[in-house]
């Protein structure tokens, strides 16, 4: 079961290559917000004749750069010019970019909002992408006893 109250203060993820960045909680707000931002940004930057999947993954980095700007605070276990790196936006975008660590970030940062919109919902996440029973007619009764009788029919011969 999990909690509906969120704890307000910061907490810390862990990403690969040994790196944990500090972030502020995740509210709907500002993940809407972020949505936004990088949706008027990818537009932006999106050439005209790209397909679905590249715009589709602009997006997505765009939308992880977001997140992450507007919630570390801090990040450790990197380093930039000698020295542990700082959370400038800079800095967190290049930290971003490295394949698996914003992939990993988006995840673990985004799940516990995924699971209390499910709690808050009063359902189930679902492999079929629904929580709730199929509604209307069982119609697959009918049809397996259709296929069965048409199976035990005699069968005619025609021409």
């Amino acid at each position: 079961m999990i909690s509906l109250k969120q704890k307000p203060e910061p907490y810390d993820l862990d990403l690969p290559y040994g790196i944990a960045v500090t972030v502020t909680p995740l509210t709907t707000a500002s993940m809407l917000a972020a949505q936004a931002a990088a949706r008027r940004i990818a537009d932006k930057e999106t050439p005209k004749n790209a397909d679905a999947e590249t715009k589709d993954g602009l997006y997505q980095a765009h939308l992880i750069y977001e997140l992450a700007t507007r919630h570390i605070t801090a990040i450790k276990g990197v380093e930039h010019d000698g020295k542990d790196a700082l959370p400038t936006p800079e800095n967190i975008r290049a930290v971003m970019d490295l394949y698996p660590v914003g992939e990993r970030f988006y995840q673990e940062f985004t799940l516990r909002q995924v699971l209390l919109n499910a709690s808050k919902n009063g359902s189930r996440l679902s492999a079929a992408g629904t929580s709730s029973a199929a509604e209307g007619r069982n119609t697959a009764k009918a049809a397996k006893a259709s296929a069965s009788a048409a199976k035990d029919a005699p069968m005619s011969s025609t021409g």
